[in-house]
Parts: structure tokens; sequence; C-alpha cells
């Protein structure tokens, strides 16, 4: 860890192939034993995800916590991935369908330039939610995440009181 440390200082890159590395071994890890997988699952959410959020490859941070969760807790990754698909079924037409509500109900604004972003939460981060707030998954609303990208800070407040409103 301290021979990653000291390249990455020198050059970024070295980082992210290691990163790319660390996914690659990750989603080939159901091959090892289940002492194995929890161990490298633990240091790669301690270390890995960590610093790929900090180098802002958001993607890959996500994957690698979802197959560390996946590895360390399998039956309550199984039992949460279960609940979320039948809450909501086709999970792309639901954020799609909530993407064009929010951009039909600020297209009938005043607002010129904005985008909006929408994803489904991964799995690790609605369970951490689960723990951080002491709850079930059926006491969850948030499993979506959305992104409305405008020009100016007024615009933001302005798009924050709209949807608000809405």
């Amino acid at each position: 860890f301290r021979k990653m440390v000291m390249a990455m200082s020198e050059d970024v890159r070295v980082m992210i192939i290691k990163l790319a590395d660390r996914l690659h071994n990750m989603r080939t890890l159901g091959s090892m034993h289940l002492d194995k997988q929890k161990r490298i699952s633990k240091q790669t959410l301690e270390i890995y995800a960590p610093i790929a959020e900090r180098l802002v490859l958001y993607h890959w941070a996500r994957e690698l916590q979802d197959l560390c969760f996946m590895y360390t807790y399998p039956q309550r990754h199984r039992a949460l991935n279960k609940a979320i698909e039948q809450r909501q079924g086709n999970r792309k037409s639901v954020v799609e369908k909530l993407k064009g509500s929010i951009e039909q109900t600020l297209g009938g604004t005043s607002l010129e330039n904005f985008e909006v972003k929408g994803r489904q939460k991964s799995v690790f981060s609605i369970y951490r939610k689960m723990q951080k707030k002491k709850r079930s998954f059926d006491e969850l609303f948030d499993i979506y995440g959305f992104r409305i990208i405008v020009q100016s800070v007024d615009d933001c407040y302005r798009v924050l009181g709209i949807i608000h409103n809405a």
C-alpha cells in the first residue's frame, strides 16, 4: 500500500491501473474461498473504493462497493436486490419517466439551459442508508438520485424552489 501511494504521488496513472486491476479482481472473486473473498472485499471497501471516489471514478467506486457488499454479506445483498426489483420493476423506465417529469416541469419555466441526469442508487448505497438511518427498506423513499445541472447559482435556487413546489 505504501509503494502504491508513493507511486501515485508521482503519477496518478499508476493508481488508475491499480484500481482497474482491483476492479477486475473483484469481478472474478467468486472462484476464491469465502474467507479470502471477505478479506479482499474489506480491504477494497476501506482502501480502493474511497480512492476511486476521490479520483472522480464514481462508476468504478460504486461497482467496487456493490461487489464488496455482495461478497461480504451475500444473503443481505440478495434480499435487498430482490426487494429493489420487486418495488420498481423496470429501473430504466422508472428513471426515464421521473426524468421526463422533471424536464417537463422545468421546461414550463423561464429556465433556458439545464440538464437533468437520473440514476438508481446502488445496492450498497441503499444498504448504507438503511444502516445509518436505522430504517428498513420499506421506509426508504429515495432510491433514485437526480442531478439538475444549471448555469448559475441563482438558477440552482430557482430550480430548487420549482421542484419543491411541484
